[in-house]
């Protein structure tokens, strides 16, 4: 029998302009009660004994959920969203555009976001050599320019990924907007007007603001210079 009450009691993990920005924002939206607890990544808490008990893969977002724990961006995408189906933060199980949903979702998990990882941190996937390395940088930097380049065309005829409506996919969609200003990436980014025009939508959202403020009062990470009017030059993604 589930005796896990509703709605349960929520404890996100995250660490401040990481992915776990994007279940932040949607935890925001959600208008359920929650807390939010910053691992400090640069301090190495995600590979403490402590945190690791409570996800032995040493990774941000986590979700507690009463007594058990849920990882993986999409995943707590998805089930924060379902927990307010009023809220319409994901279409329906059984649809389509559910389907669609998913699939913006992995593709960001699987190739948007690895290609900055490759770029950002590419001794994860070349080790100690110094020509893998930069091997993994190069290639990293070609693949993030053909996942930003798909972004834009998937944006095609949409104000907001799915359609008209925001939902759990943008907030996904915006973190990684955040990243391509930093400026670790060394190379032009591709025309994205679409993106940009989603990212400013996004912005615009009390939740996000609010999220952003409560994270930036944790470790100060700077804004676009289109978002803030102020110095756009971006601090390391956690």
């Amino acid at each position: 029998m589930n005796t896990t009450p509703f709605p349960p009691e929520l404890t996100l993990y995250y660490s401040p302009k990481a992915c776990s920005l994007a279940p932040h924002i949607v935890l925001e939206e959600s208008g359920l009660r929650y807390s939010a607890r910053s691992v400090n990544i640069r301090a190495g808490e995600h590979r403490g004994a402590d945190y690791l008990l409570l996800n032995p893969s040493g990774t941000v977002p986590s979700l507690a959920i009463g007594e058990q724990i849920l990882t993986e961006s999409q995943a707590l995408l998805t089930y924060l969203a379902d927990l307010v189906p009023e809220r319409e933060l994901l279409p329906r199980p059984g649809t389509l555009a559910r389907a669609r949903a998913h699939e913006w979702m992995n593709f960001i998990s699987s190739s948007l976001h690895p290609a900055y990882r490759a770029v950002f941190r590419p001794q994860s996937y070349g080790g100690d050599s110094p020509e893998a390395v930069e091997s993994v940088r190069v290639r990293g930097q070609e693949r993030l320019l053909h996942a930003l380049k798909t972004v834009e065309q998937r944006l095609s005829g949409n104000i907001y990924a799915l359609g008209n409506a925001f939902s759990a996919v943008d907030a996904y969609l915006f973190v990684f907007y955040l990243w391509s200003f930093d400026e670790r990436l060394g190379c032009e980014m591709p025309e994205r007007s679409r993106y940009q025009a989603l990212a400013h939508l996004v912005w615009q959202r009390n939740s996000v603001r609010n999220v952003v403020a409560r994270e930036r009062g944790v470790r100060p990470y700077e804004l676009p210079i289109e978002f803030t009017g102020a110095d756009a030059s971006t601090t390391e993604v956690a």
